[in-house]
């Protein structure tokens, strides 16, 4: 396993195929993601997941969490977490936070992350806003 940035165009493939097959390449994109840094996790040189990360001063924000359908439940998505997590102690960050839909509260709740009091709905999902300080 290798995590590494990744190509944007594979980044946005694996957004559509794990999070919105049914709608097209355009929706998956964010309007930030040029200014994104788009990590990915390598199984033997094949990407497998994937997401995206916005510095706002010393805070990280990070989108698009998603793993191939095929992968889900061997790891990937733990050990991108994992190297988020090294990343901002190095770097010396502040917060990490996400839009965590509230069905997938429980896994970043095993990284340190806490549900805040703001919430909103987007696209028929319901969502938290999760945090984790450092």
């Amino acid at each position: 396993m290798i995590i590494n940035e990744a190509p944007y165009q594979d980044v946005l493939n694996m957004r559509k195929q794990v999070m919105y097959p049914d709608k097209d390449i355009d929706f998956v994109k964010l309007p930030d993601d040029d200014r994104g840094l788009h990590i990915g996790v390598f199984e033997n040189e094949v990407l497998v997941s994937v997401m995206s990360l916005f510095l706002e001063g010393r805070d990280v924000q990070f989108r698009k969490l998603a793993t191939r359908n095929d992968m889900q439940g061997k790891g990937y998505a733990s050990a991108l977490m994992q190297w988020l997590i090294d990343y901002a102690n190095d770097l010396k960050f502040d917060r990490l936070w996400c839009n965590a839909r509230t069905e997938a509260t429980s896994f970043y709740k095993k990284f340190g992350y806490e549900e805040t009091n703001e919430s909103f709905e987007k696209n028929g999902y319901k969502y938290i806003v999760m945090q984790r300080l450092f």
